[in-house]
């Protein structure tokens, strides 16, 4: 199962082939706290004042003194640009002034998973008591898929529901809370287990989780990545965009101003049709609700 550090990790290798940009990269030999403004390098000529990233972090770099090996952090320099300021182990990668820093593609890949039109499939169960006809919903409850019950045979099968509603606005007099609550129509066994299963938006990822944790299939991991990609990419200023060809002149043209726009527009086209294709496949596999309203 791909884990959120894996899908970080693709999403920076495929959308980095798209602006060709190659990054000076070293290690930390010594392990620093979060609040350490000194740095020792494997490789200080790899690194140079201003903006590099270790592990997560952005750190603004006040000097590097390369004979020394050591860099210093500007005063208040640990987590810049919005990202945490953090423990690092020996060995652990820096790269100088990245054009897509790791925290900003974790933030790019939970803004496509929170706003993708995608739907995660869960089952919440509740025993029927044969008195009351009105049960609340989980919180992330969106819509229902099918509504069955636990009948007493062996066959294992879990007859439908068919008649029922959800009240969006269904109030709970024993716990004075308000929320969503199905209620059912039609009444099985009293004493007998009773299945929902529903639609919910998908859920961002965080540190440790794999993307089985969204909510979403597998089948929706390129769908992210490409999501991810076109807003990273949408913020990339045409003149870091590195022109490369076997003339030396070529090579010296000058980026055209609408290069970046045009990659970003590609991205999103591709990110797009395979939307589509998630869309109609999850369609088809999930969302045939059987349900008489009366």
């Amino acid at each position: 199962m791909t884990t959120f550090a894996q899908l970080v990790d693709d999403t920076i290798s495929e959308v980095s082939s798209y602006v060709r940009n190659q990054e000076a990269i070293t290690v930390i030999t010594q392990s620093v706290d979060a609040d350490d403004l000194t740095l020792t390098l494997d490789d200080a000529s790899q690194v140079s004042k201003g903006l590099v990233e270790i592990g997560d972090e952005m750190v603004y770099l006040k000097s590097v003194n390369k004979n020394s090996g050591t860099a210093a952090v500007l005063p208040g320099g640990r987590g810049w640009k919005g990202s945490t300021a953090a423990s690092h182990a020996a060995l652990t990668l820096v790269r100088n002034n990245p054009l897509f820093p790791r925290f900003m593609v974790k933030r790019a890949l939970n803004d496509t998973i929170k706003g993708i039109d995608l739907k995660a499939i869960d089952n919440h169960t509740f025993e029927f008591d044969g008195t009351r006809y009105a049960y609340m919903l989980p919180a992330d409850f969106n819509d229902p898929v099918g509504v069955s019950w636990n009948a007493p045979d062996t066959t294992g099968v879990w007859p439908l529901i068919k008649r029922y509603r959800i009240d969006r606005n269904y109030y709970n007099d024993d716990t004075a809370t308000e929320g969503q609550a199905l209620v059912l129509l039609e009444y099985p066994m009293p004493g007998r287990n009773v299945r929902v299963q529903y639609t919910k938006y998908p859920v961002p990822l965080a540190d440790g989780d794999d993307f089985a944790d969204s909510g979403l299939p597998a089948s929706a991991e390129d769908v992210i990545r490409l999501g991810a990609m076109w807003r990273l990419i949408s913020t990339v200023d045409p003149g870091k965009i590195v022109a490369t060809a076997p003339s030396a002149d070529i090579v010296d043209t000058p980026v055209r101003a609408t290069f970046g726009s045009d990659v970003a527009r590609y991205i999103y086209q591709l990110f797009s049709v395979r939307l589509a294709e998630e869309k109609a496949k999850q369609a088809d596999n999930y969302m045939s609700i059987i349900q008489y309203a009366r």
